[in-house]
């Protein structure tokens, strides 16, 4: 290991605080001690792309899961990644032509999802170092059963990367959060697509700060709704009519909501995937990797996990 004082002391304020009232030898001791335990950092990282990469192992064969125009690991960098997404390259250019994207940026792909299980369409388990999944997770139908694909196709000590908005700072701002339940409901109805409340949900409730759809905590503005109440009935008759996805947030989350949940599916048995490092909101984003083992740590208690949530949806904005 390569160890700098000046480095972990900068990404630890707490432990440098430690050292200079005389609690503890240095960080290196701290490090030793306590440090690897609580998953700290070894030193800053600022920019997305480190909190994404910050516990992948680079060398190694990984997956990015719906990068679209946007990869976090491209094949052009030098990466070792297969790409999934929900179309083929040429389908995403023609998709994203008139959106002002780079479309250089669409990496070929390797796997189209249609729904069906991440292990039968790779046709393999067991076989990636690591997977990124950036603004995926809130999309899928089961929530469940993705985790547990994506954890069939890691390798012992694998590690899923994921990049989740926080309700707090996005259109979800009216929308309350996910629950365990409902995703639990989710998984025993294995949904192949969001159903019809979510979708009234998400066009009910889908919420812009001055006519943007992101922002963050220190946004100042008027939040207004995107779409009528007209528009949400017609979205839902839709949905219950038609066989068409209508590709909508299915989940919503705050950072420590989203660490309860990931417990409570740890607990339940449903799967086994410990939190390894987390980055803090930024923008309208926060940042999560879980390392997939048999050896699931429980460090805070429910009520805890409650009043840490309770704490979180309390920063609201003075409009």
């Amino acid at each position: 290991m390569n160890f700098n004082e000046r480095l972990y002391l900068e990404a630890n304020p707490d432990v440098a605080d430690a050292v200079s009232a005389g609690q503890i030898a240095s960080g290196l001791d701290h490090w030793i001690t306590f440090g690897q335990q609580e998953n700290r950092l070894l030193h800053k990282v600022d920019s997305r792309v480190e909190k994404v990469f910050y516990t992948l192992k680079k060398s190694g064969l990984g997956l990015e899961i719906g990068p679209s125009h946007n990869p976090l690991a491209p094949k052009k960098d030098g990466h070792n990644v297969h790409i999934l997404d929900h179309a083929d390259a040429n389908t995403l250019r023609k998709k994203y032509k008139t959106h002002g994207v780079n479309l250089e940026n669409i990496e070929e792909v390797d796997f189209v999802w249609n729904g069906q299980p991440l292990t039968r369409l790779i046709g393999k388990e067991n076989c990636y170092d690591w997977i990124i999944a950036s603004h995926v997770i809130e999309h899928v139908p089961d929530f469940v059963t993705f985790l547990q694909e994506c954890q069939s196709l890691l390798k012992p000590n694998g590690v899923i990367s994921l990049v989740v908005p926080d309700k707090r700072f996005c259109f979800d701002y009216h929308s309350p959060i996910t629950t365990t339940g409902e995703l639990l409901d989710a998984y025993e109805l294995k949904r192949k697509k969001p159903s019809p409340g979510k979708v009234f949900d998400h066009f009910a409730n889908a919420s812009a700060l001055n006519g943007q759809i992101a922002w963050d905590e220190s946004a100042k503005g008027e939040v207004t709704m995107i779409h009528s109440l007209s528009q949400a009935v017609t979205a839902y008759e839709s949905a219950k009519k038609n066989s068409e996805y209508i590709d909508v947030h299915c989940w919503r989350f705050v950072p420590s909501s989203f660490e309860m949940i990931i417990q409570d599916l740890n607990t339940l048995g449903l799967i086994s995937l410990n939190y390894f490092v987390s980055f803090d909101t930024v923008g309208c984003e926060f940042y999560v990797s879980l390392v997939k083992t048999e050896s699931i740590t429980h460090e805070i208690t429910h009520l805890n996990q409650l009043n840490n949530i309770r704490k979180e949806l309390s920063i609201f904005r003075d409009n």
